[in-house]
């Protein structure tokens, strides 16, 4: 208790509570931890990805900045409170010391690396590498790619057009999905319910499908055809295409803008 609590205390007669920064110290470390591996590291967009891939728009356009202005409040913070902390843990508590003030010396790196340096780094991913990563996961676990290459063969030239068929209607409360009789859709693209499908020959002039997601301003999906059909490298060009191999002759793509 320092010498103006005394005086504060002999005034009333009372004992005031004093505020436990230990305990702070380390939910201001844990928190800051947190932040750094959903916002930097790319954690929310790689779960949107994987779960719930439409949240993206939420994430981008809300959650994500009110996050980061609370990441910010947090850095602020804990540099404000390092000299202190760095004083009452020199001896002991090594850790909450470390990870206290070495974040936000690390989260300020980062954040300088990804402003300064025209190249793309692993420090700091754009959200659209770990969403795909995300989404490549979610696709694995739904998308029957061998039922989808069986129905492709079923397939003709003729019905290969390369015109993408929009599937969701809002003429309802809910969207929902209507696929054309033009084509016996199998069921293994039923169930991943996407919002455009495009029936294409690949260069070798076997069928080949791609099943696209998103909205007005993202747009990802996935694309299959026979095992030897050749996946192309990404293009990072402005409407260029982010694209991961799934297995061999389908791959997960996603959209740059």
């Amino acid at each position: 208790m320092d010498k103006k609590e005394n005086i504060e205390t002999a005034k009333t007669g009372e004992i005031r509570p004093r505020i436990d920064w230990s305990k702070w110290d380390a939910i201001f470390s844990v928190a800051l931890v947190a932040f750094v591996i959903f916002i930097p590291l790319g954690g929310f967009f790689y779960l949107c990805g994987r779960f719930s891939p439409y949240l993206i728009f939420l994430i981008v356009w809300f959650i994500y900045p009110a996050i980061g202005a609370l990441l910010l409040f947090f850095v602020a913070v804990s540099i404000k409170r390092s000299p202190i902390v760095w004083e009452r843990y020199m001896r002991r508590k090594k850790v909450i010391k470390v990870v206290q003030i070495g974040i936000p010396i690390v989260f300020i790196a980062l954040f300088a690396i990804s402003v300064l340096t025209p190249i793309e780094t692993y420090l700091w991913p754009p959200g659209y590498k770990p969403f795909t990563y995300g989404f490549r996961e979610r696709i694995r676990s739904k998308a029957d790619i061998g039922a989808i290459r069986n129905w492709l063969k079923t397939l003709s030239k003729e019905d290969c057009t390369g015109e993408a068929i929009h599937l969701l209607l809002t003429d309802s409360a809910l969207p929902r999905i209507q696929w054309p009789d033009s084509v016996e859709w199998s069921e293994a693209l039923k169930v991943c319910y996407p919002g455009y499908v495009t029936l294409d020959l690949d260069k070798n002039g076997n069928p080949k499908v791609r099943l696209t997601w998103g909205g007005p301003f993202d747009h990802w999906g996935v694309e299959i055809g026979m095992e030897d059909m050749e996946i192309p490298a990404s293009d990072f060009s402005r409407y260029g295409e982010y694209r991961l191999p799934l297995e061999p002759g389908a791959y997960i793509w996603y959209e740059l803008q």
